[in-house]
């Protein structure tokens, strides 16, 4: 693909994901070459992105954008949640091209436009509202981490909306969750909803139900936890993933209320992806409906998760393009 002028990619805690972007004969972005690193085998993007590169047997094209798990207010970018420090002038400059870096999860909204009906699951029953001249949608999805941003239609065009709203105060909603909030917070002092309403975070719960049960711990990550839940249907690797679940309904109804995202609220990632049997159970819409003098706005905001393998890539490429 030696016309595609931008490079992409998607930068996480643990993956990163790299692609060839260019307009395709409908006007949507086209991804080649999409490729998917693991981040601790690289010391920094540059190296990853050569490596990337090397593979096609190519230079970089002119332009590259890049969306990161962390907060871009400068050009100096530190990865939230893996050792990744980098200047984005200096990483374009050893590639041979213009670098501009976002958020990652800034870069998933601008994907919603483009997103089709096999892109998305809907999460309970609230229909699609009707279009008007602006709307308001918010992103969210645990992974390693969890991001949070926005996106602005208003008349056809754009706004993003960056955030670090993973990083707010976790709210518990019950005795179970306050004493949860206690445990946690004797291990890591302040508890963000990151904690919790996360991948570390259904390790954190499962240890947490764990030393408020007395018992002793089965598995210690999330994948073996998930793997004991399904052998353990009542057991508390099962509670716990159900508690990440209605945590998760309750963090994204706030988002949608401090966003006004009455559009829509839209889950993203594998972590989000694999509980999907457990969040279409109903405790997420329940947790996320349960906001007071404002459940009945918030039972007609709908939800929906996404399947496009490559939302954030997507949504770089439409930046990037300016599609």
């Amino acid at each position: 693909m030696e016309d595609a002028g931008l490079l992409v990619g998607d930068i996480g805690g643990t993956n990163a994901r790299f692609a060839l972007a260019s307009v395709a004969a409908d006007g949507r972005p086209r991804l080649e070459s999409v490729t998917q690193l693991r981040c601790a085998d690289f010391p920094g993007p540059a190296e990853a992105i050569a490596h990337f590169l090397a593979q096609l047997g190519r230079a970089a094209p002119p332009q590259a954008l890049v969306g990161v798990a962390a907060p871009v207010t400068g050009d100096r970018v530190r990865i939230t949640n893996n050792p990744w420090s980098f200047s984005a002038e200096a990483t374009g400059a050893a590639l041979g091209c213009s670098l501009r870096v976002v958020n990652d999860f800034a870069a998933v909204s601008r994907a919603l436009p483009l997103l089709r009906g096999d892109d998305v699951v809907a999460i309970g029953a609230a229909p699609a509202p009707a279009p008007g001249p602006r709307q308001v949608y918010a992103v969210l999805g645990p992974g390693t981490g969890l991001g949070v941003s926005g996106l602005i239609v208003d008349r056809g065009q754009y706004a993003v909306i960056e955030s670090e709203g993973g990083h707010i105060d976790f709210a518990p909603a019950d005795d179970t969750e306050t004493e949860i909030l206690r445990l946690v917070g004797e291990r890591h002092g302040r508890v963000s909803a990151e904690r919790l309403v996360s991948g570390m975070g259904i390790a954190n719960i499962y240890a947490a139900l764990c030393e408020i049960a007395g018992r002793p711990q089965q598995a210690e990550t999330p994948e073996q936890i998930a793997a004991l839940a399904d052998r353990e249907p009542e057991g508390l690797a099962a509670q716990a993933l159900e508690r990440v679940c209605a945590m998760l309904g309750g963090f994204a109804g706030d988002i949608a209320l401090a966003f006004g995202a009455w559009q829509g609220v839209y889950l993203h990632g594998g972590v989000a992806q694999k509980l999907l049997p457990r969040l279409q159970r109903g405790a997420f819409r329940r947790r996320f409906e349960t906001k007071g003098r404002h459940a009945p706005l918030m039972r007609a905001v709908p939800t929906q998760l996404i399947m496009h393998p490559q939302a954030g890539l997507l949504g770089a490429a439409a930046m990037g393009l300016a599609v």
